[in-house]
């Protein structure tokens, strides 16, 4: 370990070398949260339970590059780091990818920590030379109060290029947010991210997201976004709520967005649409519903609306890639990236087949 004298503390909100993703609303709000505090009183009228969920940082990313050999987190969370089926990282820890530049990155390692604590110091890494980019990813269902990075004193730190233009906004349920994966950099989004070099904005909010319209008014606000992912059946399909909310939520996008290509991306299997016949058949409805009404919107001139079969992701094994047959594992995260990512580039093109037929 490092003598804490010897290195230099960071804050990443003060520091222009270093970039920081995935919180749109940061400039003006100077925190780690993923909706905007000017929306605190609208939000608790329509859906309250999002406040507390928009201070979980998932999506969240670090960017930069530096010459220090070592690599500190110095970080203030919100709550303790325990939850059910959750790792302790994946709640209120960092993780850490390196490389030569946004080609090259690889996993490191990850912020080790006390979870009874909410306050922590820990290393990522040590003696590890060179010039390097590193990717650090925020916790997916913790909130940070306080952020800095220790860097061995003298080091140079120098702002990464640019991002691929255009973000992609997600708005869904817990599997959004990264429930269960086990670290941070391996929600679905994450993979993502990295593989496209393209900023997401994570609305995934555990158990809710219910297509509520003052969601779909804030994020009708947001610029420079390339796709917009609806993805909330998991939450509101079988209680009735998406078939009432989904038209509506589309549109109020459309307001501000006309052009922006949208895909609707219903839910991933679960193993009880098979072993249960009367529920995979409910199931089937919903899907239908989306699909259906993707391809009647397209009929009525929005030929930027996309449908998306999020229940073909798993294939044929699903059931193995998931901690509880319904919120994925590590490898649920990865397969349903393998199987998004080609489709978000065929959809930007206007290619998507599926939906065309």
């Amino acid at each position: 370990m490092y003598e804490m004298s010897s290195l230099t503390w960071f804050n990443p909100l003060n520091e222009a070398a270093m970039s920081l993703y995935g919180f749109n609303w940061l400039k003006d709000d100077q925190v780690y949260r993923r909706l905007p505090l000017a929306s605190k009183e609208s939000i608790k009228q329509a859906c309250p339970g999002i406040n507390d969920l928009a201070e979980k940082t998932s999506g969240g990313q670090l960017h930069f590059y530096t010459n220090s050999d070592c690599l500190y987190i110095r970080a203030k969370t919100k709550g303790q780091a325990q939850m059910a089926g959750m790792t302790a990282v994946a709640c209120g820890g960092f993780d850490c990818y390196a490389g030569k530049n946004y080609t090259d990155l690889r996993f490191y390692n990850t912020a080790y920590f006390d979870s009874h604590r909410q306050g922590y110091e820990a290393m990522v890494f040590e003696n590890e030379p060179g010039f390097k980019l590193l990717v650090i990813n925020f916790p997916l269902y913790g909130g940070i109060e306080h952020l800095e990075i220790g860097l061995k004193t003298g080091s140079k730190i120098k702002k990464p290029e640019p991002l691929q233009p255009g973000r992609i906004v997600i708005y869904g349920t817990s599997i959004t947010q990264g429930g269960c994966a086990s670290r941070p950099g391996l929600s679905f989004t994450n993979f993502l991210s990295r593989r496209l070099n393209q900023e997401f904005l994570n609305f995934g909010f555990s158990e809710n997201a219910f297509g509520e319209i003052a969601l779909a008014s804030i994020f009708k606000t947001i610029d420079n976004v390339s796709l917009f992912i609806i993805d909330y059946e998991a939450n509101a399909g079988t209680n009735g709520k998406m078939a009432q909310t989904l038209e509506a939520f589309i549109k109020e996008l459309r307001t501000t967005h006309p052009l922006t290509p949208i895909a609707v991306l219903s839910r991933i299997k679960y193993l009880f649409d098979d072993i249960h016949p009367e529920k995979g058949a409910m199931r089937e409805c919903i899907r239908l519903f989306q699909e259906n009404l993707v391809k009647r919107l397209r009929k009525q001139g929005d030929l930027n609306l996309w449908y998306i079969d999020g229940s073909t992701l798993l294939g044929d094994q699903y059931h193995e890639y998931t901690i509880d047959s319904i919120h994925p594992n590590d490898l649920g995260f990865m397969k349903i990236a393998d199987n998004l990512e080609p489709i978000i580039g065929q959809i930007k093109r206007g290619e998507y087949a599926p939906i065309i037929n």
